[in-house]
Parts: structure tokens; sequence; C-alpha cells
């Protein structure tokens, strides 16, 4: 009879795991799908940022909850309104602005996401070709306002070369 019990007890042990393990394996799916959702909100971003699209569908006004913030690098923090003020002043050429690569999504809470990247800032130098001026680990925050994922902030930290 104790044999039965220590074998009924392991048994009810154990048994949850494959239950969790195919929990997690959904989860981590359903984040490779959100994470690729948002990268593509944060391509719509670069873009309406290199084209000064302010209002209207797929715009910075649109993207960006009100509430949005950027810690710049320098540890300059600017509002929603102060950065799409700075984008409207930045006079940008093909080939130049922000291009965020190697985007992984960190962590999930409920409808706030937060996601890394590495971000390279092209410009141009003064022999008119297109440079790297700067590279950026970024970290990304996104809030789900109305069913909606939106851009809620950034907060830019520079590489800088040793």
């Amino acid at each position: 009879m104790r044999n039965a019990l220590v074998l009924i007890l392991i048994v009810a042990c154990f048994m949850p795991l494959p239950a969790l393990a195919q929990e997690n394996s959904r989860a981590r799916a359903g984040n490779a799908a959100l994470e690729k959702e948002l990268f593509a909100l944060e391509l719509k971003w670069m873009k309406a940022e290199f084209d000064k699209k302010m209002t209207g569908p797929g715009s910075m006004g649109e993207l960006w909850t009100d509430e949005f913030f950027d810690v710049l690098p320098g540890g300059r923090v600017v509002n929603k309104q102060e950065m799409m003020d700075l984008m409207a002043k930045t006079d940008r050429q093909p080939g130049t602005g922000a291009f965020p690569d190697h985007f992984k999504l960190m962590a999930v809470y409920g409808n706030v996401a937060l996601a890394t990247d590495h971000t390279v800032i092209k410009g141009v130098d003064a022999n008119g070709k297109i440079v790297v001026v700067r590279e950026m680990e970024v970290l990304r925050m996104f809030v789900k306002e109305k069913g909606k994922w939106k851009v809620a902030g950034a907060g830019l930290v520079p590489i800088v070369s040793q």
C-alpha cells in the first residue's frame, strides 16, 4: 500500500510537466508572432519619422501613445510633441536616418511589451557620402490600447568605441 501511495505521488508530481511544456511552447510561439508584429510597428515608426508624417494613418501621431517619450543619448527626455518637432526639423536624404536590427522581444506584461534592438543612425558626411553617425542599443516600449499596439517610447544608449 505504501509503495502504491509513493507511486501515485510521483506520478502526480510529474503529470503537469508535459502540460507546462506545451503551455510554454504556445507562449513562445505567441511571443514570436508578437515580436514580428512589434518589429513591423517599429519599422513603420521609422518610416513615419523619415517621411515627417505627423498625422493620419501610419503617422507618428497615430503610432505613438499620447504619453510617448524618448530618452535620448545624453539623458534628455522628450515627449511626443517635442519628438515630432525634432523630426520635423531634421533634414533627411535617401539612405539616411535610423535603421534598427536585431529586434528582440524581451518581456510582455499584459498590455505592455518591452523589446531591445541595435539601431544604426546614418547621415551624410562633408563629401556627401552616407556614413554611420552613431550606433545605439535601444529599449523599445509598447502599449496595447483599445486592442492595438502602439509605441510608448524608447531609451537610447549610444555605443561608444573604446
